[in-house]
């Protein structure tokens, strides 16, 4: 109803490959959107002919008088992968009303995929962890200018490189992003904190082979060296295939985890815990053992070189059981355990109770919670505050580990031989909840005031 005047393109789209050939789209569920700034105006899917073997578009273009002679740009939307790559055409086009480009005896209108994409990343309420799969110019194309999101950004907004302990906050006033952190790179994982939910749209240019690598740091004493683990591939892909080109290289109790799940490299060599697929636009980080560094390659599974790789992992798909819930998106950090119950304890009149979901908590704040994969427990805790951790079964059951665990970011407890033991018992570690809107102290699963009256 915005726009009353309308025109016509006759079209076809092509892909560029990564010889830079092209080849025609010839997909039903690809679809092409014109843009007038950053509103769309227009939009059609790829029609194939299965008689003729050939491809085609044909695309209406909605306007007003205020358009007239205005640039208009071009986008597709790739069912197969998900991505939104830009389009460039032939000629220059402009809204005018009533005008038919490329149709009838002429020749249509040829739209090639540049190599520049936007990659759209959701962002949740709170912390994200996220990575690029694209090539963001540090020169050409600074922080401000790479990114785009569905909703306004808010005060306080903020994104941060661990790696690099650098982070730039939006202002509000300034309507920009200010800090340390200038540029984008796609060798790195961020954390993001949004005010709210939200789509985070990248623009870049795809990578070439050569440079889908990643270099993963060793550790001199044995304790584990974390780097950052973006996902480079263009999309969802198993654990196991991700790191295809790291399976030479991994020792077992080396870690990947995500914000809210982990999976470890065991000794008959396997990806084993509740991280089962790796996704474009999450980000992830390593934990290596062994004490060299290591540069990495990865392939997207189109590639010769994915497949002679596969051919050699004792791969198969996993199935995904357990879960992991992400409790503190309002935390950026996180830390990992293995665990296991003392099932004999806790089954009853014999009934097992394999099944029993585990709570971690700081105090009263619940910041970690799973169900067990084959009797162990892959507990990934988020909380950006320091305290005891307190374990629960789902019902309610006390449960006492070893030894007093307090949380510590990046820290890892328990392996898939020794995993930590956890079993019923009082718990002794005071912990304070708000009750009306007062402080009251738990311990010995009763109540003190602040200043040590029980109550």
């Amino acid at each position: 109803g915005l726009y009353p005047l309308t025109m016509s393109v006759c079209g076809q789209v092509r892909l560029t490959q990564q010889s830079r050939t092209t080849v025609v789209d010839s997909d039903p569920d690809d679809r092409v959107y014109v843009l007038y700034r950053h509103e769309c105006v227009g939009m059609a899917n790829i029609e194939y002919d299965n008689l003729s073997n050939s491809s085609a578009l044909f695309l209406t273009i909605y306007g007003n008088e205020a358009m007239t002679g205005k640039p208009l740009t071009f986008q597709l939307w790739q069912a197969s992968t998900g991505k939104t790559l830009i389009l460039a055409p032939d000629r220059d086009i402009v809204f005018r009303s009533g005008d038919v480009i490329g149709c009838s005896n002429e020749e249509p209108v040829m739209l090639v995929t540049s190599g520049s994409e936007t990659q759209n990343i959701n962002l949740q309420k709170g912390w994200t962890w996220i990575s690029t799969n694209l090539r963001l110019n540090p020169v050409s194309a600074p922080l401000n200018k790479v990114m785009t999101v569905a909703e306004p950004w808010k005060e306080g907004d903020l994104i941060k490189n661990p790696e690099s302990r650098q982070f730039s906050t939006y202002s509000e006033v300034m309507d920009i992003f200010m800090g340390t952190l200038s540029a984008w790179d796609y060798t790195q994982t961020y954390m993001v904190y949004s005010a709210q939910e939200n789509i985070l749209r990248l623009n870049g240019e795809n990578l070439l082979e050569y440079e889908m690598k990643l270099t993963f740091r060793g550790s001199s004493d044995g304790s584990g060296q974390w780097s950052p683990l973006p996902f480079l591939l263009n999309r969802n892909t198993s654990v196991a295939e991700t790191m295809a080109g790291y399976y030479e290289y991994a020792t077992p109790g080396d870690i990947i985890k995500s914000h809210d799940a982990f999976a470890t490299f065991s000794a008959d060599r396997k990806w084993i815990g509740n991280l089962k697929t790796m996704r474009p636009g999450e980000g992830y980080f390593l934990r290596r053992l062994a004490p060299t560094d290591v540069t990495v390659p990865f392939y997207n599974q189109s590639t010769g070189a994915a497949a002679a790789a596969r051919t050699s992992l004792p791969y198969r798909e996993e199935p995904e059981v357990g879960f992991q819930v992400a409790f503190h998106a309002s935390s950026a950090t996180n830390m990992t355990m293995i665990a296991t119950l003392n099932s004999e304890a806790l089954n009853a009149e014999g009934t097992k109770r394999d099944a029993v979901a585990i709570n971690v908590y700081i105090g009263s704040d619940l910041v970690g919670k799973t169900e067990p994969l084959d009797s162990l427990y892959f507990l990934t805790i988020q909380s950006d505050q320091i305290g005891e951790l307190r374990f629960e079964t789902e019902d309610g059951t006390p449960l006492a580990s070893p030894m007093p665990i307090r949380y510590e970011a990046d820290a890892h407890h328990g392996s898939l031989q020794t995993p930590v033991i956890l079993k019923p018992g009082e718990n002794t570690l005071p912990y304070k909840i708000i009750e009306n809107d007062h402080v009251v102290i738990i311990r010995n699963n009763e109540k003190y005031s602040i200043d040590g009256k029980k109550l």
